[in-house]
């Protein structure tokens, strides 16, 4: 899969992340390479004001959809995230020199790969529409555009699509979005995966997973990691 992204063998390959929506929000690591996922970088935060906590770093860019009551240092509201970082890559291993397609090929990776998980399975049968059920298959997720309004997996749209306000940067932020049809619990999340440039000119593959919820709602296991 992710031969289309690097000019090196799997061997050398960084990692292919996603997440696992509504059962087990948390991100899941889908390993290619043992050698090299050992050393993936992980963060993890939680910010509840009510109990004094707060760890989650204050010069941490947050998604440009995470909505600002949220968001805010002083709001009301639980907010946790889970970061995880691949080793920096030269950007002459990408075969293509257009991060947007190059986060395009990875997102389509990372979905297809959860679409195969257990938890993917049980999430399709729970969709209750057939529309829906259509965007768990491999074909529809391999020719998706991951553009503005595109959904995958059922239960994750895509909200914005661009550089997050970091020049040289690209990702695509999908926002939790259950189908009218599901009739479980609505949960606030959305994840950015994408490219970061960094400063001497290399990248870095990036998933992050935000999720956010009121005092008095259950905790989400993000704030247990």
């Amino acid at each position: 899969m992710f031969s289309k992204i690097l000019n090196f063998p799997s061997s050398k390959l960084a990692v292919c992340l996603a997440v696992l929506p509504l059962a087990l929000p948390v991100t899941y690591l889908i390993y290619l390479d043992r050698t090299v996922s050992k050393e993936l970088k992980t963060a993890t935060g939680v910010r509840n004001k009510n109990r004094g906590v707060s760890t989650v770093p204050a010069a941490l860019s947050k998604p440009v959809t995470l909505p600002k009551e949220a968001g805010a240092d002083e709001s009301e509201w639980v907010l946790a995230y889970e970061r995880i970082v691949s080793q920096p890559l030269p950007r002459s291993s990408l075969v293509d020199d257009d991060l947007s397609a190059v986060v395009t090929d990875y997102v389509r990776a990372t979905m297809t790969a959860f679409s195969w998980t257990p938890q993917a399975f049980f999430l399709r049968a729970a969709a209750g529409d057939e529309a829906a059920r259509k965007t768990f298959d491999t074909p529809f997720i391999r020719n998706l555009g991951f553009c503005e309004g595109d959904r995958v997996n059922g239960f994750w749209k895509v909200v914005y699509r661009g550089n997050g306000g970091r020049r040289g940067d690209e990702r695509v932020e999908m926002a939790l979005d259950a189908p009218p049809t599901y009739k479980g619990a609505r949960v606030n999340g959305v994840i950015a995966a994408g490219v970061e440039l960094q400063s001497d000119g290399d990248v870095v593959f990036v998933n992050e997973t935000w999720m956010w919820r009121k005092d008095d709602e259950a905790p989400s296991l993000l704030e247990s990691r």
